[in-house]
């Protein structure tokens, strides 16, 4: 499709306002977001661009548990000793 909306990019002039381009040439500039949000979606509707649906695999939740676990684990063993008890002399409280 090659549509976006800029604003300060260096495609665009560095003038604070939103600028709707397509293959690289300036449709329209607008000052708010909201409007130049108002255009692209218009120029989308007109174009029939209907976006690939993309296929997401299932994922198994035995299979994400173990990921948790593990990932919880790895923190623990990587921070473990950060909380390791500095003491004195050790021993009974040095009596």
């Amino acid at each position: 499709m090659n549509l976006s909306i800029e604003k300060n990019t260096e495609n665009v002039p560095d003038d604070g306002r939103f600028h709707v381009v397509k293959a690289g040439k300036i449709i329209k500039s607008f000052s708010s977001r909201k409007l130049a949000e108002k255009k692209f979606k218009q120029l989308l509707e007109e174009s029939g661009f209907k976006p690939e649906q993309k296929h997401t695999q299932q994922t198994n939740p035995s299979d994400e548990a173990i990921e948790r676990y593990l990932i919880s684990k790895a923190i623990f063993w990587a921070e473990g000793p950060k909380y390791k008890k500095k003491g004195g002399r050790g021993g009974r409280g040095g009596v």
